[in-house]
C-alpha cells in the first residue's frame, strides 16, 4: 500500500503559483501600506542569496499539516532565515507587516475557496511570521551582527577570470572551513554573492576569496575591486566536509575552478595539526594558465609529506585569451599535469575505498566524477559534493 502525505493547503498553493506575479506585487504593495518603513529593505532583483517569497511561501504552505499546523522544523527554518536576511535591512517590525499583508492578500486571492482552507493557511502564515520576528528581535538583542564589514588589501588577477582577493574585516569572521559567506559591497546595496573562503578564519578578520570574474556581472564587479575597497560579509553557511573532516580517514580532494576555496580552507586546518591524515589533492582546470593556485599549493605540498598535488586540465595548452600568471607555473623540472576527464584520472588511480573524498565546483562535473568513482568501488557514503 502506498501512503500519500496530505496536502491540505494544495488548492491555495496552486493559486499562488498561478498567480504569482500579480499576488506578489499586491503584497508588496500592502506591505508598504502598513510598515512605509520597510522599503528599500528587501533583495535587489539582481540578488543570489535570497529565495523569492513566492518559494519559500508554496513551500511554507505545502508543509502545513491539519487545520494550519506549522511543524517546528518548518520553523526553525523559517527562524534562521529571518536572523540571515537581517544583512537586507529586514527589521522584526517589517517581518510582522509582511506577514500581515500576504494573510490580508491571501484572503483576496482565495475568496472563491472554503472558508476554513483560508483560515487554515493564515494561520500558518500569521504563526511563522510571528516565530520570525521573535528570532530576529533576539538576534538585535543578543548583538548578533548582520554582517561585518571588511576591507580590500590586496588583488591578484591570476588569469583573465580569475582573481584572489584579500580582505581585512574589522573583527574574526564568523564562518568554518567549508562554508560559503554573503559577501556585498558599497556599491551593490542589497546586491550578495556566495564566495567560499580559501582560509580557515581566525583571530586577526583576515580573509580570502577567489572569484571567477565570468559568472555573471556582479562577480565581474566584485573581481575588479581595489584595495581600500570596504566589502560586508555575512556569517558561514552551510556544512559541507564538516562530518567527513572529523573521521579518522585519510583524504581525497578534487576541485575545479574556484571549488579549490574551500577545500584549500580545509588544507590550511590540515596544515596545523599535528599528525595530519594524508590528503591526495586533485587541483582541475579547463587550462593549464587556469590554475591560478598553483604555485602555492606545490609549495604547501613540498613542505608536507602527507600532502600530494596533482594538477588537471581538460585542455593541454591554453588559449590565447587565458593570460596566464606565474602563479600557474609548475616549479622548474617539476611536469605532473595530466590532461583530460577528472572522472577518468581520479578513477583510473584505483577506488579510493580507503579515503574520504570532497568535491568541490560545477554541479554537472562533480555528480559525474561522483557517480564514477561509484562505479570504481568507491563506498557512496565516503564521498561528499558541493556544486555550484
Amino acid at each position: 500500500m502506498v501512503f500519500v502525505t496530505p496536502r491540505p493547503l494544495k488548492a491555495v498553493v496552486d493559486l499562488i503559483e498561478d498567480n504569482a506575479s500579480t499576488f506578489l506585487d499586491a503584497i508588496a504593495q500592502r506591505l508598504l501600506s502598513l510598515e512605509p518603513g520597510a522599503r528599500g529593505q528587501w533583495p535587489s532583483p539582481d540578488d543570489q542569496t535570497h529565495v523569492s517569497l513566492a518559494e519559500l511561501l508554496t513551500s511554507l504552505l505545502d508543509d502545513t499539516g491539519p487545520e494550519g499546523k506549522v511543524e517546528q522544523e518548518t520553523l526553525d527554518y523559517f527562524k534562521e532565515l529571518a536572523v540571515d536576511y537581517r544583512r537586507f535591512g529586514v527589521s522584526p517590525k517589517s517581518l510582522l507587516a509582511l506577514g500581515e499583508a500576504i494573510r490580508i492578500e491571501l484572503r483576496i486571492l482565495c475568496a472563491d475557496l472554503p472558508f476554513e482552507t483560508v483560515l487554515f493557511a493564515e494561520r500558518a502564515v500569521s504563526a511563522t511570521a510571528l516565530a520570525m520576528s521573535a528570532s530576529a528581535q533576539k538576534a538585535e538583542d543578543e548583538g548578533v551582527l548582520p554582517f561585518i564589514s571588511a576591507q580590500v588589501v590586496e588583488v591578484e588577477k591570476r588569469s583573465r577570470r580569475f582573481s584572489v582577493v584579500r580582505l581585512q574585516a574589522e573583527q574574526p569572521l564568523p564562518y568554518q572551513a567549508g562554508q560559503f559567506v554573503p559577501v556585498s559591497t558599497d556599491y551593490l546595496p542589497n546586491t550578495w554573492r556566495y564566495f567560499c573562503p580559501s582560509i580557515p578564519a581566525n583571530k586577526w578578520g583576515q580573509v580570502e576569496f577567489h572569484i571567477q570574474s565570468d559568472v555573471d556581472d556582479i562577480s565581474r564587479l566584485l573581481a575588479t575591486t581595489h584595495p581600500g575597497d570596504r566589502w560586508i560579509i555575512g556569517p558561514g553557511q552551510g556544512d559541507f566536509g564538516q562530518v567527513k573532516m572529523c573521521e579518522p580517514n585519510d583524504l581525497l580532494f578534487i576541485a575545479h575552478g574556484t571549488g579549490l576555496a574551500p577545500l584549500r580552507a580545509y588544507m590550511f586546518e590540515l596544515l596545523n595539526q599535528a599528525t595530519p591524515p594524508r590528503l591526495h589533492f586533485f587541483v582541475g582546470a579547463d587550462y593549464p594558465g587556469e590554475l591560478y593556485d598553483l604555485m602555492g599549493m606545490w609549495n604547501f605540498a613540498a613542505a608536507s609529506p602527507w600532502l600530494s598535488v596533482v594538477p588537471v586540465t581538460t585542455h593541454e595548452k591554453d588559449e590565447w585569451w587565458v593570460q596566464s600568471t606565474e602563479a600557474s607555473k609548475p616549479p622548474r623540472g617539476l611536469h605532473l599535469q595530466q590532461v583530460g576527464s577528472m572522472a577518468k584520472i581520479v578513477t583510473d588511480v584505483g577506488a579510493w575505498a580507503d579515503r574520504n573524498v570532497l568535491i568541490a565546483g560545477p554541479e554537472q562535473w562533480a555528480r559525474d566524477i561522483k557517480r564514477a568513482m561509484i562505479r570504481r568501488g568507491t563506498p557512496a557514503g565516503q564521498i561528499e559534493i558541493l556544486g555550484f
